[in-house]
């Protein structure tokens, strides 16, 4: 599999929106480890370079900037605003879940999470369930929040959307509902599995359910109290 942009896309994500091509490169081997590069290096510039509008290899789409332009020479890189714009039908992400942040008073752009390009597939997927609670943690936002939380739940792609070949299609199993902070913890470890994150919160909160082993989402203190 080549490296394309949107592997590069997928890694400044779970860098945090904003990396040195010395942290950008082993991101995206990881990413694509059956990549057919010769220079992964190379093959991440080249695509950087293509998709920066101030780059001279400008191909016409821009995903990336340079945060100190080209003759800081710094290979510091990070998404575009526009593409983080939640009106853009091609947003790699979803408004929400961009955080806006400043350092030194410069205001910087920190990324978490791709948007996968079909909308309508991620509100099918939300008309489809039957209850909102997390599938890793089994908490449920309404029963947090009460009506502010009704009928909040995330989309996660199972598989990463940066290895889902070119016309491949995603199918409504092939999406988990997490609450927030559980998509953020998977997408932080890297390709970490929505089971595996399950579990590690089922060691950590025994007196809990957890949505994916049960199917419920229930409290377990709620249940009658059992001698």
């Amino acid at each position: 599999m080549p490296i394309r942009p949107e592997h590069i896309v997928e890694a400044l994500s779970q860098l945090g929106g904003q990396a040195h091509l010395d942290q950008i490169v082993p991101k995206v081997v990881e990413i694509v480890p059956d990549h057919q590069a010769v220079s992964p290096a190379a093959s991440v510039r080249a695509r950087l370079q293509e998709n920066w509008a101030g780059s001279a290899h400008f191909k016409g789409n821009a995903l990336f900037e340079n945060v100190f332009g080209p003759a800081a020479r710094a290979g510091v890189w990070r998404l575009t605003s526009d593409q983080l714009a939640p009106g853009n039908p091609d947003s790699v992400l979803d408004g929400a879940e961009v955080d806006i942040g400043t350092q030194e008073g410069r205001a910087i752009l920190r990324v978490h999470l791709r948007r996968e390009r079909s909308r309508k597939l991620i509100d099918d997927f939300k008309a489809s369930l039957t209850n909102y609670a997390c599938e890793a943690c089994g908490d449920d936002m309404e029963a947090i929040y009460g009506q502010l939380g009704a009928d909040y739940i995330e989309a996660h792609h199972k598989v990463p959307v940066a290895q889902i070949e070119e016309g491949q299609t995603t199918k409504l199993s092939d999406l988990a509902a997490l609450c927030a902070n559980c998509h953020r913890m998977i997408h932080r470890n890297g390709l970490m599995s929505v089971e595996d994150l399950a579990a590690h919160m089922r060691a950590r909160r025994p007196s809990f359910a957890i949505a994916a082993e049960s199917g419920k989402g229930e409290w377990l203190h709620d249940a009658p109290d059992r001698d």
